[in-house]
């Protein structure tokens, strides 16, 4: 039996464990719940460049844009190009790359700017479509999109309805995307913690099995360990009622059968009774030491008792009574400890 420090110190060290995996298996899924949230937000920014494609294109065909009036290019060097749609004065614009932007990037925002000129974005049209394209890649999102004065931040228009509730401005939930030199557009989302869980699905299913797995088994080591004579005793409890005790035993000649209760040899076939099969298959199992008396006893009986002891005594007699016809196997009565079985 354990002493109460060698308990004390397997339950703390049993404890710690289950701490340790615990505090293991909760960091792996926050930096799993930040890592899918960071991915939920990628793709949502993915989606919003075509929506806004999509808007334009509904808004005012390019053609119109281009006929509207006359509209040249004229280039002013390698990088420098000048934008002029002759209209009826004063409606003649010129556009001139000043900012530095590479030539696609220029033109794209002088047709960005022309469209806007013709007609207006409509942003109601354009959350409609981001709404439908968060819709394919799955994330149910809270949004708003708002139209802003890039140089002082006013805003100019925005999909937010009545009835619904601003999304907070945050850096990881916010993305801009400038649609000409004055104005941008502006997406502030909001998605659930529920959302990210359940793209979190497998991984909180693989962790909980690996958990509960794990704790499972430093249970059964330190149950192994507290109580080792306890686990033992269970398992003799389990034989008792029927359970093979465990494979055949040549004992001289003869030959033992536990599963069976079977003492077979010599021309003969014992049936032994199942007190007499725990016992012998106990003395074959430590074949050549002693088995104490009152392992057999508190094992098979569960008490010392005299009249226990009586019963013990019998059933030794009658195995030796079994045995007698092959004299090189013997059982030895060591006197105030116990018994083995000997021979070749």
């Amino acid at each position: 039996m354990f002493s109460l420090k060698s308990n004390i110190r397997l339950l703390f060290l049993t404890l710690t464990g289950i701490v340790c995996v615990l505090l293991s298996q909760a960091i792996w899924l926050h930096n799993t719940y930040r890592f899918t949230a960071r991915q939920l937000m990628v793709e949502a920014k993915e989606a919003f460049a075509p929506a806004y494609q999509k808007e334009q294109t509904y808004r005012v065909p390019f053609v119109n844009i281009v006929n509207s009036g006359a509209v040249t290019i004229e280039s002013c060097g390698t990088e420098e190009v000048q934008i002029i749609r002759y209209c009826p004065e004063p409606d003649t614009i010129f556009y001139n790359n000043l900012s530095g932007l590479s030539i696609e990037s220029f033109i794209n925002h002088v047709f960005v700017d022309l469209r806007e000129q013709i007609t207006p974005i409509n942003i109601f049209c354009l959350a409609d479509l981001y709404s439908g394209m968060l819709f394919e890649k799955d994330i149910p999102a809270h949004f708003v999109i708002e139209r802003f004065n890039t140089s002082t931040g006013d805003i100019i228009d925005s999909s937010l309805l009545p009835d619904k509730k601003q999304p907070k401005v945050k850096p990881e939930t916010t993305f801009v995307m400038d649609i000409s030199e004055k104005e941008s557009l502006r997406a502030l989302l909001e998605i659930s913690s529920a959302v990210i869980f359940r793209r979190m699905t497998g991984t909180i299913i693989l962790a909980i099995f690996l958990t509960i797995t794990t704790i499972a088994c430093l249970c059964f080591l330190y149950a192994k360990n507290r109580y080792p004579a306890a686990i033992s005793k269970a398992d003799n409890s389990a034989s008792l009622h029927g359970k093979s005790p465990g494979h055949p035993y040549a004992i001289g000649q003869y030959s033992f059968d536990p599963a069976k209760n079977e003492l077979q040899g010599l021309g003969e076939t014992i049936q032994l009774n199942k007190k007499e099969n725990l016992i012998l298959s106990k003395l074959c199992t430590h074949y050549g030491n002693v088995v104490e008396r009152d392992v057999l006893l508190n094992e098979y009986w569960g008490s010392t008792g005299i009249i226990y002891s009586r019963s013990l005594d019998t059933y030794i007699t009658a195995l030796r009574k079994h045995l007698k016809k092959e004299p090189s196997v013997q059982i030895v009565t060591i006197k105030g400890v116990g018994y083995k079985l000997v021979g070749k």
